[in-house]
């Protein structure tokens, strides 16, 4: 059951309502499930909506064909291929409200970061430093700051990074006597979190920027040996936690420095207090995914399925993800 691991609050009096009540077996008749079409020329293979914008209009995901995995991009349910060059495969990593995408593409010679336009179909391809080692991309907020980690030439360190909108990497202070891990997510007023791990890798923690001149700060409860956040919604950070075998959901609040915990880890949040839990790739078919609102209301999806977003109300689509059936991953929507 949830456990209110802080002062009492509205936050986690409403936490401790969502898990008293029990969850349904199946999702309910009222949601309706849409599978995406995939564009032409995709071969059999996984199917995955990863990120999207927060209305729902603009997924991005990736499907496999010839070259191997790409990037999909759907526009209202309808799919498209994203790559800056032919031959290539890509990749998609978030897509903003006002439909720009932030994805990279490789060939045999050269690996391009780029933003895609929606609105003109072309591609800006980022024009970093030479020699600058991008390791991963994290993703990118409303006003085009793009968050990641670069590394070494040998592959041996990491550096959290930052590149202001139109300007220059910056790396990122760090908290001494630790490793740099990832950095999971970029908030739209620049804040960041990401995790940083002992020198034998042994406990895994959370970190919070809210200077990028400043060095992090962990975040609260911390009492786990792994914990990680993967969305920034305005005063609220989305995440989990795993120790002793058991994982576990958190949802902090920035402005009061409190957390509750649920049941699962939470994979997205939206404007209204909306939540969907994680399900999860390793445990498809044991852990399913639930949408909890603001109000305490629980949906509980089929086992099969493993939601990422959910999207602010009032928008046609309630949530997206993916769905693991016939042994074939296929990317979904519901509209509940």
């Amino acid at each position: 059951m949830i456990r209110q691991l802080a002062a009492v609050s509205a936050t986690a009096l409403l936490a401790t309502a969502f898990y008293a009540v029990q969850p349904a077996v199946a999702a309910p008749a009222a949601c309706t499930k849409t599978v995406l079409p995939l564009p032409t020329g995709t071969l059999p293979g996984p199917a995955l909506v990863r990120s999207a914008d927060s209305t729902g209009r603009y997924l991005i995901g990736h499907a496999s064909r010839e070259e191997g995995s790409q990037a999909v991009l759907w526009v209202d349910g309808v799919p498209r291929w994203l790559a800056s060059k032919p031959n290539s495969v890509s990749r998609a990593y978030s897509v903003t409200d006002k439909g720009f995408v932030l994805g990279n593409t490789s060939d045999a010679t050269s690996t391009d970061y780029w933003i895609y336009s929606v609105a003109t179909g072309t591609y800006q391809v980022l024009d970093l430093p030479e020699g600058f080692q991008v390791y991963d991309l994290t993703g990118m907020n409303e006003r085009h700051d793009i968050a990641g980690v670069a590394g070494d030439p040998f592959g041996t360190e990491r550096f959290p990074f930052v590149i202001p909108a139109g300007g220059q990497p910056k790396l990122l202070p760090t908290p001494q006597g630790v490793d740099a891990f990832t950095v999971d997510a970029i908030g739209d007023d620049g804040s960041l979190v990401g995790r940083f791990t002992n020198p034998d890798n042994s406990v895994i923690r959370s970190y919070r920027w809210t200077s990028w001149n400043r060095r992090p700060v962990l975040l609260t409860g911390q009492n786990r040996d792994h914990t990680w956040a993967s969305v920034i919604d305005g005063t609220r950070i989305g995440g989990g936690s795993q120790g002793g075998g058991e994982t576990r959901g958190r949802i902090w609040n920035t402005r009061t420095g409190r957390y509750t915990e649920l049941e699962d880890a939470i994979t997205d949040l939206n404007s209204s207090g909306d939540a969907v839990t994680q399900g999860g790739d390793d445990f498809i078919d044991t852990f399913p995914s639930v949408l909890i609102t603001s109000t305490g209301a629980r949906t509980t999806f089929p086992e099969s399925t493993h939601l990422t977003q959910v999207f602010d109300r009032g928008n046609q689509l309630s949530t997206a993800g993916y769905e693991l059936t016939d042994g074939e991953y296929r990317a979904i929507t519901y509209q509940c």
